[in-house]
């Protein structure tokens, strides 16, 4: 893992109105760490990373990429990739059409072959002329993966991928997304099933009323060890 990390907010901070949804976050991300944020609802989960996906824009605080001399939200569009829980795929189209649209309208090369490979990389190969209103909701949330993977983008930034899965589905995208982390990718997933995602988790970052109040280390350490962790910093936060 590279000694700068990847991303970095400093006192990052959002507001509406009087209310703080994001209160004075720092966060570091290295090049391939999958790191899981989670925390109780309302605790500012989605406008963090909405925050780091230019989505919307911070009150306050600053958002900078490894390489970028200062905070420059359009530099920082180019290297990353935001999936939220809608997997925002055409159900009427077959999964290349979706594939080889998007494609096209985010200006990658040669979709007809990055088209093949993202299939390939998420266990897909094959099913290219189906249409997608056939597949199940595990083979859509993985097509939603390919769709952000086109671009090949350094981070990936997930908001409750494994909403509607079942036990299989939810062990399938564990492994798909450990495998993009080994090949370099890092990963911020928003989620409140830390066990399921947690074979593949390098770190847990906890979030309470807008703040990050724990970060929690994941590697080589058990759900209930963990859990338990988890629940003493929500507890005491």
């Amino acid at each position: 893992m590279a000694d700068e990390p990847l991303l970095e907010t400093k006192d990052l901070t959002k507001r509406f109105g009087v209310r703080r949804a994001v209160d004075g976050v720092d966060l570091a991300v290295g090049s391939g760490e999958m790191l899981l944020i989670t925390g109780p609802n309302g605790a500012g989960k989605t406008t963090l990373i909405r925050m780091i996906g230019t989505l919307i824009r911070p009150t306050s605080g600053t958002i900078r990429m490894a390489g970028q001399d200062k905070e420059d939200a359009r530099a920082r569009r180019r290297v990353l990739a935001y999936l939220s829980h809608d997997t925002c795929l055409y159900e009427h189209l077959t999964a290349g059409e979706n594939l080889r649209f998007f494609g096209g309208l985010n200006g990658v090369r040669d979709t007809a072959v990055r088209t093949a490979e993202v299939l390939e990389s998420v266990g897909l190969s094959g099913v290219e002329d189906r249409r997608v209103r056939a597949f199940s909701r595990g083979m859509k949330q993985r097509l939603a993966v390919a769709r952000v993977l086109l671009g090949e983008p350094k981070l990936l930034l997930l908001d409750e991928p494994y909403t509607g899965l079942d036990p299989a589905g939810r062990r399938t995208l564990t492994g798909l997304l450990g495998d993009l982390k080994a090949r370099g990718t890092s990963l911020l997933v928003i989620t409140h099933l830390i066990e399921d995602c947690l074979p593949a988790a390098d770190g847990i970052c906890v979030m309470k009323t807008g703040r990050m109040i724990s970060r929690i280390s994941a590697a080589g350490r058990g759900a209930g060890e963990v859990l338990e962790e988890y629940e003493a910093a929500v507890a005491h936060g």
